[in-house]
């Protein structure tokens, strides 16, 4: 007995060990002023906190960078749906079953520090090696639509990159926003010892946006919203990637496989209420089969208006005297959009539909809920040309459904957008697949206005080129 005693003493004096040189780091990160794990008071405490962390992490080797997203990954996927239930008790936008997808898409499909390796070029002139460093401390900013979804998109990405991240949260959901970043630090500490990599403020504001922006201990901004803050952010004299504002139209050209067109179309619409921004917000159609469309569409769970008063209703009632969508319909049921209006209907319907005008306000604006337009078009070429004039130079998303392989390419080249789908639902552009089948790298911040595209882990790296002209060359060798 005393000699298991002995054993049981001397297990629990090098666990202690080993748990203190763990954990050693996170003592030097610790700050004081914390609220909660990762949440301060004002930004400047929250900055301060992350630049420390920071210094901590850039040194760390690359197989340390896959235990903090390792960490990431293990802690939030047993919570899943109760972080799906929260956000949309907070938001009240969407479905409850879409941000189950978007989250298990964020959480496993989002490129980590594996999209690193180096790129190398060697030749008589010796080796260039270009590898992909940290930025430093990022600035990034979070929209209500996919709050939970982005902070796990971004942290993964960002961290992933050797960066420390400051999230600015959005004031409609920063209950679950403060919920995951303090959640994150806890699983990441557990894991690495080192806190505050993901940092925010308790009570987020538009001032305190506007001052991390411009924090000098802020080295890049990653900024997902409304023109506004877009614009605050490519002013700001900082290296900034922007995700503006889109409105994709989804073209059917008379040579499209209607049944599998109303089926795309419809799902990728409906999904979460429309909230996604690469969701379809019109549908531009050869005139010759635009009835076949709508029928087709009706069968695939679409509420057919008729009357043009009525389409007028809705649009007056959902969008506001500033032009914008009204907040009291972004991300709302198509059924609550129907009571609304007063319009009687049977079923469920997923998405409402109507015919209308190319310059109908329906079409033109971002509304960013399921009502969607039908614009007709007597060939290929009008098609395109009102393609390109409703997408209003957002150069963000478009799709098409089309058997021409001449049309298709006509189009992906003529439309100039970040993300364009052929023949699919335009969910999948992030990330998000059809029957739950992967479609590529998760992809929640966007970045148009900037160029970037969707983005990944190498967007928030500095690309930086090391020469060596003595050597290194394997295939010749001259003394």
């Amino acid at each position: 007995m005393q000699e298991q005693n002995i054993e049981e003493a001397i297990r629990r004096i090098l666990q202690e060990e080993l748990t203190n040189d763990a954990h050693s780091d996170s003592d030097v990160s610790h700050s004081a002023g914390a609220l909660g794990n990762g949440i301060f008071e004002t930004v400047d405490e929250a900055i301060a906190a992350a630049k420390q962390a920071e210094e901590i992490y850039v040194d760390k080797p690359m197989a340390f960078r896959k235990k903090v997203i390792k960490a990431i990954k293990d802690g939030f996927g047993p919570h899943i749906d109760e972080i799906a239930k929260a956000i949309y008790d907070e938001t009240g936008m969407g479905t409850v079953d879409a941000k189950v997808v978007k989250l298990k898409n964020a959480l496993y499909n989002t490129p980590g520090p594996e999209v690193l390796e180096p790129d190398v070029e060697t030749g008589d002139g010796g080796m260039v090696m270009y590898e992909y460093t940290p930025f430093g401390v990022i600035g990034a900013v979070g929209p209500s639509t996919n709050p939970a979804e982005t902070v796990i998109n971004n942290a993964i990405m960002m961290l992933s990159g050797g960066n420390a991240m400051y999230f600015g949260a959005h004031p409609g959901a920063k209950n679950i926003t403060r919920w995951m970043i303090e959640h994150l630090n806890e699983y990441v500490y557990k894991a690495t010892g080192i806190r505050n990599l993901v940092v925010s403020i308790a009570t987020p504001s538009i001032e305190s946006v506007q001052q991390m922006m411009h924090h000098p201990d802020i080295d890049m901004l990653s900024i997902t919203g409304g023109p506004a803050v877009v614009h605050q952010a490519m002013i700001s004299g900082k290296k900034a990637v922007a995700a503006g504002a889109g409105n994709p139209p989804a073209m059917v050209d008379a040579t499209a496989n209607l049944d599998l067109a109303a089926h795309d179309i419809i799902k990728s619409c409906g999904f979460d209420n429309n909230i996604l921004c690469t969701a379809e917000k019109e549908v531009i159609v050869d005139q010759s089969v635009k009835d076949a469309l709508i029928a087709k569409m009706q069968e695939k769970g679409a509420f057919l208006i008729k009357d043009p008063a009525v389409v007028d209703k809705i649009a007056k009632m959902t969008i506001g005297d500033n032009g914008a969508p009204s907040r009291k319909f972004v991300g709302k049921a198509a059924t609550y959009i129907l009571d609304e209006a007063g319009v009687k209907y049977t079923g469920k319907p997923t998405v409402v539909i109507f015919e209308a005008k190319k310059d109908h306000p329906l079409v033109t604006t971002e509304m960013l809920m399921p009502l969607l337009p039908i614009v007709s078009c007597p060939d290929f070429e009008s098609i395109l040309k009102t393609a390109v004039e409703v997408e209003g130079g957002n150069h963000h998303t478009a799709s098409i459904h089309s058997e021409s392989i001449r049309n298709i390419n006509r189009a992906g080249h003529r439309m100039n957008t970040s993300i364009f789908v052929v023949n699919g639902p335009t969910f999948v552009a992030t990330g998000v697949g059809d029957n739950g089948y992967w479609s590529g790298a998760a992809a929640l911040t966007i970045a148009t206005p900037t160029g970037e595209g969707t983005t990944t882990t190498k967007t928030f790296t500095r690309r930086r080129r090391f020469n060596s002209p003595e050597g290194f060359s394997l295939r010749s060798w001259e003394v």
